[in-house]
């Protein structure tokens, strides 16, 4: 994974077996779900998408209703941290790629405080776990409920085959 750009700094967290749960990931997205409709095969075994996987935003019938939203992205060049804490907004859902594997548990658990003060109630929180195992911890049980049921199965059919874990958690409320 290093030499594809991984900086050993990122490993820092992860303990156990690296190889093996990827390969059984491997042999899962090549063996139960279908390997001619999955983007990421695509991209790692022929280093390009194809028309008949291509990963949603490059589909020919989203390219008008992401055109038609351009408008609303914003980029901002900071940490999720700082922007948390400077925004007045609140949010509805938040998608966390696997930005968790790299911290410490006391750095995950101040962020996803941040993530709970930031969004409305019922808003969603989805994140990937690649190597390092990551879930509500008991100290924010008041505040986020774990959608297992849903994780499992959304995980069940991901085609972004090399997690371990799809978590998805819902706020409660909002403290003040």
């Amino acid at each position: 994974m290093e030499k594809l750009g991984r900086d050993p700094q990122l490993f820092r967290y992860v303990q156990g077996e690296v190889a093996e749960p990827l390969l059984q990931r491997m042999r899962y997205a090549m063996t139960e779900l279908d390997p001619a409709t999955n983007p990421y095969l695509h991209w790692i075994f022929k280093g390009q998408h194809r028309d008949s996987a291509l990963p949603f935003a490059l589909r020919a019938e989203n390219f008008e209703a992401i055109r038609a939203h351009l408008d609303r992205l914003e980029w901002r060049c900071c940490s999720l941290e700082e922007f948390l804490e400077s925004s007045p907004d609140t949010f509805d859902a938040f998608n966390l790629s696997d930005i968790f594997e790299y911290m410490s548990v006391e750095g995950y658990e101040r962020l996803l405080r941040l993530l709970v003060g930031a969004a409305k109630p019922t808003a969603r929180l989805v994140y990937w776990n690649l190597l390092v195992p990551r879930s509500r911890p008991e100290s924010l049980a008041s505040l986020l409920k774990p959608l297992k049921e849903l994780s499992e199965a959304l995980f069940a059919r991901d085609k972004a085959f090399i997690y371990r874990a799809l978590v998805v958690e819902e706020v409660l409320y909002r403290p003040h």
